[in-house]
């Protein structure tokens, strides 16, 4: 257990309730332990058959841990706060092992020879993700100023990558508008050279249909041949950045850094 999830289980009374804390973190930490040997098996030749037993235990693990939450929320005495937050965490553990196992996980086997890669890191960004925000939701619980960059470095990474985005969308969206509106040829070529260095940099941080999108929009601005195609192409490229813009703000991990990001 991370020393900052130790101190917050020390001054959890009575000493019931702090077991039961104790023995939720130690459950999710052992979840995530098994995602840990998902990710190291990248580029493994066998890695696909190896991720997949794994997830399959993971799988017993993650359903046990759920039953036991259930269990103590209809039979222990609880605080009304704990109760809830532990029924919360029992039905997102539920419910994110439903979209792996019954989504992502059929996919990667249904994929061609060396196409379940991105299946499978799917999966293991969504329930790691999962583990992750159960765990800085309990120990808010009890210490509401806990920062989940500090007991995670991939909420770390995710919030810096996630703040990246929205000020590269941002400016490309102040560029989109710009291009769009003034009769200035050197805006549409200005745009277009932010665009490249977005493709070649953040965009990499958006969910794939939005990389597919902004790849058809890319594609189509080049293929434009008059000011007044140029200009509609500009205009629904605006209204989708607006919409990428709003998204991206509404990401857990950019919850807390929240006068950054209005900045």
């Amino acid at each position: 257990m991370q020393p900052q999830l130790r101190a917050v289980v020390e001054r959890i009374e009575p000493a019931e309730t702090r077991e039961l804390v104790a023995g939720v973190f130690e459950d999710l930490r052992r979840l995530l332990g098994y995602l840990d040997s998902v990710r190291s098996l990248a580029g493994a030749c066998a890695a696909a058959d190896d991720s997949h037993f794994i997830f399959e235990a993971l799988r017993c693990e993650a359903l046990a841990a759920a039953s036991g939450l259930d269990y103590f929320c209809a039979c222990q005495p609880a605080p009304t706060e704990l109760s809830e937050e532990l029924e919360r965490m029992s039905f997102a553990l539920r419910h994110e092992l439903k979209s792996v196992f019954e989504r992502l996980l059929p996919a990667a086997r249904a994929a061609a020879p060396g196409g379940a890669a991105p299946h499978l890191k799917e999966a293991h960004d969504v329930l790691r993700n999962c583990f992750e925000q159960s765990t800085v939701s309990l120990a808010r619980l009890y210490r509401p100023d806990v920062d989940a960059a500090d007991l995670f470095e991939e909420i770390r990474a995710r919030r810096d990558n996630s703040l990246r985005l929205y000020e590269d969308l941002e400016a490309l969206l102040r560029g989109a508008r710009y291009a769009e509106w003034y009769e200035d040829p050197e805006a549409i070529i200005l745009f277009s050279t932010r665009l490249e260095i977005f493709r070649e940099g953040s965009m990499q941080h958006l969910m794939e249909k939005d990389r597919e999108t902004c790849e058809g929009f890319i594609a189509g601005l080049a293929s434009t041949h008059t000011r007044k195609t140029a200009r509609l192409h500009l205009h629904r490229f605006a209204c989708y950045l607006e919409i990428l813009l709003k998204h991206v703000s509404m990401r857990s991990v950019l919850a807390e850094p929240a006068m950054a990001v209005a900045a």
